[in-house]
């Protein structure tokens, strides 16, 4: 009876998600097509959440930049470490993209579009795309919110502003400060989530009938499918076994403690000191642990990258919206680039997702719909992440010949 009865506030964010998904769920179905008056709550929710993400993106990865940009972590190891993590995310996003489209996340119902998408898009080159990267004016490309310019410039002048050193310093300070401020709006418009989700349930499940509930199924069982491939064959078959040269069997058994942990916590910054330990039995040395592990808990987001794919199918499909080969290659890149700097942070996944469906102009309305089933995709996509920093941990130490081999 105390749960019953306990402040609205002081629910955990997602207790308060999960009702409001649940009551929408229950009000969709009793209320049918006029469920769709509560369709602005979903509208607000993903307007707020569009507001806060570009300068959010800048300030995180200006900051980014900067870090890893210091004299110890540019060196070998370094650049090691930032590959294995860049390559992996790749290929965790192609894995969730094969799957996401076999399983065919999003099928079985068709939502009405209610804004603009990739159907009025134009389409342009893989060439075209990539000078396009490039901004002529990076203010506009703030003001028009192009994540894949902005990306591009905050990397850029993080990377200047490291190698100007002292006198880049009040500058960075103030990206610092706006990071900050960006993170707090971030818990602010969080906490209209449980609203927003309540709004767009209601709303979707009373246009479209009880039959709406089947892809959230089949998005839950791709996530789970695609992560446990890439955990076995990928991260401990190639990654540990095939290029780290170490017993992939033993290495998933050292793991299973700092696995089950996050599984449990969905805090891959959270299970740092637990993956330290994890690694280092397996035989990595303590200054590659230690550099590696931390580094990757912000940077390296395998699993992320695998649940982002999936949305974005999931998103295409239950919208009836068909995406070309640049746009899905577009994906991995703002994957890719997006998981550099907006891991860790509160509501880091929805967050993320707002800027891969942006990349490709698909309905935020999506957002809102997978919110309520982001805890369970949550728990599957953890488990990649710090599963593929102790395996890029194995690699470097091999090939900078520390390895201790046990």
């Amino acid at each position: 009876m105390g749960f019953i009865f306990k402040p609205w506030k002081n629910w955990s964010l997602f207790t308060r998600i999960m009702i409001g998904f649940v009551l929408g769920i229950a009000v969709g179905l009793f209320w049918g097509p006029g469920a769709k008056v509560l369709n602005p709550l979903g509208t607000i929710l993903t307007r707020l959440l569009t507001m806060v993400v570009a300068p959010l993106v800048l300030c995180l990865l200006v900051c980014a930049a900067a870090d890893v940009g210091d004299g110890k972590k540019l060196g070998r190891m370094g650049v090691k470490t930032v590959f294995c993590f860049l390559l992996s995310t790749a290929i965790a996003i192609v894995l969730g993209l094969v799957t996401s489209n076999i399983i065919g996340v999003g099928t079985g119902v068709t939502i009405q579009q209610t804004v603009q998408t990739v159907s009025t898009a134009k389409e342009v080159s893989m060439l075209d795309t990539l000078i396009n990267i490039i901004p002529s004016n990076p203010f506009e490309a703030l003001s028009k919110q192009n994540l894949l310019q902005i990306i591009f410039f905050a990397l850029i002048l993080g990377f200047s502003l490291m190698k100007i050193g002292e006198p880049a310093k009040p500058l960075l300070d103030i990206f610092r400060a706006g990071q900050e401020a960006m993170k707090e709006i971030t818990n602010i418009v969080l906490e209209f989530t449980p609203y927003g989700v309540f709004g767009l349930m209601a709303n979707v499940v009373g246009s479209n009938g009880p039959e709406i509930l089947i892809p959230y199924i089949k998005a839950i069982a791709a996530m789970y499918i695609a992560g446990a491939i890439y955990v076995i064959f990928v991260q401990a078959g190639l990654m540990v076994g095939v290029i780290g040269r170490v017993n992939p069997f033993k290495f998933l058994r050292e793991m299973k403690e700092a696995m089950a942990f996050v599984f449990a916590t969905c805090s891959s910054v959270a299970t740092i000191p637990l993956n330290l330990e994890c690694t280092k039995k397996i035989g990595v040395d303590d200054e590659t642990a230690n550099f590696v592990i931390p580094f990757g808990a912000v940077m390296n987001m395998n699993g992320t990258a695998i649940y982002e794919a999936v949305a974005v199918v999931f998103t295409a499909q239950i919208f009836g919206i068909d995406l070309s080969f640049t746009q899905q290659v577009m994906i991995m890149l703002t994957a890719t680039l997006a998981s550099i700097g907006t891991a860790g942070i509160p509501g880091s996944g929805l967050v993320m997702l707002t800027i891969v469906l942006s990349s490709v102009n698909l309905p935020m309305e999506a957002i809102g719909l997978l919110a309520g089933i982001d805890r369970i995709l949550n728990m599957g996509r953890v488990i990649p992440n710090i599963v593929g920093d102790a395996a890029s941990a194995v690699i470097v130490a091999r090939t900078e010949g520390t390895f201790k081999d046990k």
